[in-house]
């Protein structure tokens, strides 16, 4: 079950770091060249598929990690705009 949570775990942080290396990003305060971003989260991605492809097999592996992927995906660029717009109104 550690392999599991561990493989998740990566594949989230990977598929954040990806969405912070894409030019249009909103999330604030997060320093560093896209490049690295990308490299962190292309290794990430391929760590958690790895932990995952370790406790189950192939097809639920590779349909945990995009399921991951696309959740982080999904959810974190309006959550970041939400963020961003909040902050504009404070000012």
């Amino acid at each position: 079950m550690l392999l599991a949570s561990v493989g998740i775990l990566a594949t989230l942080a990977g598929a954040a770091a990806l969405y912070r290396a894409s030019p249009h990003h909103q999330l604030p305060g997060l320093p560093g060249p896209a490049r690295a971003w990308l490299w962190a989260g292309g290794a990430l991605m391929a760590l958690g598929l790895a932990c995952l492809l370790g406790w189950a097999g192939p097809a639920t592996a590779v349909f945990m990690a995009l399921t991951g992927a696309m959740l982080v995906w999904s959810f974190l660029p309006p959550c970041a705009a939400w963020l961003a717009h909040r902050g504009e109104n404070r000012r």
